[in-house]
């Protein structure tokens, strides 16, 4: 068979089975996997496929763990009452703002302290919703505000799971990154605030419509002592310590703080796999993923390892990321179509791990050829091809925002405006200022 067609016809039974998933509401890791034993079959060269399949293996297992130690320590951090506390005083600072600038705030440091954009939308969203709805405001353009405080975060958060699996495939710092990302983020960040602050004009929040919020107090104890864990964190990180002790730190400080709330053995053990959610009505809206939910995460990048290794055991990544390295030397035209690709990826594949490892780890060779840095790399893949997955229809989370928030992709669009207005920029302004930069 063809290479060309052998490689397209793979990519075309990794989208056939994942949509297929999506369809059915099936976790996304089993469309994957079904496309590697399929692949597997139609495969020439077997023999190479192991070791392939431990060196990209080992390649993500540092983020694997990382995925693990976040997905155990949001439950503690929300249960010993530091997220809580943090959201008590940010809606207390809220009264008499605009509320879209305040939701794109508040959603961006969350999104910054958790390094998930769906998680934070979980717990900002109730609260925003019934204040929008309770002030009259256009509920698409609440979803919008929030979407794009979220989104930062999402990629460039310490926690960020999108930031360090391509800090892992691109062989980079992501501390490094993580500070090339916000400093491409400031001109949309500026231009973000400005359009909220307009849009926003009418939209004042009074003391009556955050009451809701007195209900913490019920619930947990609130005091700035219960920050602890997330000064803690800031802290270290500050100070240069590995990710990973970071989080073991904060999650043995947290889980202690968390017993007085969470009780029996077996309650906290509950908590962790399945996330802290409470009974209580009036704090519903508090929720965290837990070590369930985080599974389908780190089996859909195992999966996207092993699926990289099928197309690498038959040579079969050429065809596919040929037709985007430029055929005569130009910086500004291999970004551009770096972020093309990474785009792409995010639309055909549906997954931010695959577009991660195939863009972060095959154009790596071509921006060392050029002599342009591989942080660019990651800038480009993190600004485009997981920032706009919440503008993709058919991508997991454009899905799961519209289950969330019952607001359709195109409805709330227009409004997503730090992920359009990021977008545009990394596509079209900064690969020609990089380009002309002598220190690229």
């Amino acid at each position: 068979m063809n290479t060309t067609i052998k490689s397209y016809s793979y990519i075309g039974l990794l989208l056939f089975f994942v949509a297929v998933s999506i369809a059915l509401g099936l976790p996304m890791y089993l469309g994957m996997a079904t496309t590697c034993a399929l692949g597997y079959l139609f495969l020439s060269r077997k023999g190479v496929l192991p070791k392939l399949i431990l060196h990209n293996t080992k390649s993500v297992s540092k983020t694997m763990l990382l995925m693990f130690l976040i997905s155990i320590t949001l439950p503690v951090l929300m249960a010993s009452g530091a997220l809580p506390t943090a959201i008590y005083y940010a809606t207390q600072w809220m009264v008499g703002q605009n509320l879209l600038l305040a939701g794109f705030v508040i959603s961006f440091i969350l999104s910054m302290i958790l390094g998930s954009a769906i998680g934070t939308l979980t717990i900002t969203l109730p609260l925003f919703s019934s204040i929008a709805i309770q002030a009259g405001v256009f509920y698409p353009i609440m979803i919008g505000a929030l979407l794009s405080g979220v989104y930062i975060g999402d990629r460039c958060s310490p926690l960020s799971s999108g930031l360090h699996l391509l800090s892992s495939i691109t062989k980079t710092d992501y501390k490094k990154n993580m500070w090339v990302l916000l400093t491409s983020a400031i001109l949309p960040f500026i231009v973000t605030i400005v359009f909220f602050v307009f849009k926003g004009q009418s939209t004042v929040i009074t003391k009556d419509l955050i009451t809701a919020n007195e209900g913490l107090k019920l619930i947990f104890s609130i005091s700035l002592l219960r920050l602890m864990p997330l000064v803690l964190l800031i802290v270290l990180l500050l100070f240069n310590q590995p990710i990973t002790r970071v989080l073991t730190i904060v999650f043995s400080i947290s889980l202690l703080l968390s017993i007085q709330t969470l009780g029996s053995f077996s309650e906290i053990i509950d908590t962790l796999y399945h996330g802290f959610s409470s009974t209580e009505s009036s704090v519903a809206y508090l929720k965290t993923s837990g070590f369930k939910q985080m599974l389908n995460v780190i089996l859909v990048i195992f999966f996207s390892g092993i699926f990289n290794s099928l197309l690498e055991a038959d040579n079969l990544m050429e065809p596919i990321i040929d037709p985007f390295v430029p055929k005569k030397p130009s910086k500004s035209r291999l970004m551009f179509n770096t972020g093309v690709l990474s785009i792409v990826l995010s639309m055909v594949t549906c997954s931010q791990a695959m577009t991660s490892m195939v863009t972060g780890k095959y154009m790596a060779p071509h921006f060392d050829a050029q002599d342009v840095k591989r942080e660019f790399l990651v800038m480009l893949t993190a600004n485009l091809g997981l920032n706009i997955v919440a503008l993709i229809p058919w991508n997991v989370n454009g899905i799961m925002i519209k289950q969330l928030t019952g607001v359709s992709t195109l409805d709330y669009l227009p409004y997503a405006f730090f992920i359009l207005v990021l977008s545009i920029f990394s596509l079209v302004l900064y690969p020609s200022i990089l380009s002309f930069n002598k220190s690229t």
